[in-house]
């Protein structure tokens, strides 16, 4: 009978503590999905008719970069790394590489008619990742999917753009620039970058526009 009752004892305990890890593991993962990240900030400088120079920032946005853009549009592509769920129980978010950065127009004809430009963001890694665990076939146990997430906005010099990441893709949201801070026109050979503003992620700005999906 004491044995019995060690024994039953010991299943509400065990039954409780799985209980608690699943309920914390679901929270957990909910917080990650919900979590954003800012990635990126980009001003542009009109040069022409449909023609910008954009400052590009990333990363710790130490670092400055421009870019030629043709178009009504820019757009930025993102490569994302999903692990398996056990994995991100174990700390690993999902992890995604800036792609490219190009401009675009708002109709189809003239995208595929007009002039445009695309500048490549990534930088080349020893090991291919998705290229490892297509290769492990069954035997990949880290890795769950990888998938494309793409950014675009209307061009606006008055605006500042900020880049976020989240772990199912990259959204944007537009801050109206402060006069000091646009970007001085007509200027030609290496292009100085402007000031960006400081302070904490920016609130009330508009959702750009996204849209996701699969990598071939």
């Amino acid at each position: 009978m004491r044995r019995t009752f060690k024994f039953s004892l010991l299943l509400v305990v065990l039954f409780a503590t799985v209980s608690i890890v699943l309920l914390t593991a679901t929270v957990y993962t909910y917080a990650r999905l919900t979590a954003e990240t800012l990635i990126a900030e980009l001003k542009f400088d009109a040069t022409g008719d449909r023609q910008y120079v954009a400052y590009l920032k990333t990363g710790d946005r130490c670092d400055e970069r421009t870019f030629p853009v043709l178009g009504d549009q820019w757009r930025v592509d993102a490569e994302f790394l999903k692990w398996k769920y056990w994995a991100l129980l174990l700390g690993l978010d999902s992890q995604y590489r800036l792609d490219r950065l190009e401009g675009r127009y708002t109709t189809a004809a003239e995208q595929n008619t007009a002039p445009t430009l695309a500048h490549d963001l990534g930088d080349a890694t020893a090991v291919d990742i998705v290229a490892l665990a297509g290769g492990l076939g069954s035997w990949n146990f880290l890795l769950d999917a990888t998938y494309g997430s793409s950014t675009y906005q209307d061009i606006d010099v008055g605006s500042v753009y900020y880049v976020y990441r989240t772990t199912t893709g990259i959204i944007t949201r537009a801050e109206p620039l402060p006069p000091q801070a646009h970007p001085q026109a007509g200027q030609t050979g290496a292009v100085p970058g402007p000031g960006y503003p400081h302070g904490d992620r920016p609130r009330g700005a508009k959702r750009g526009q996204a849209t996701s999906g699969a990598y071939s």
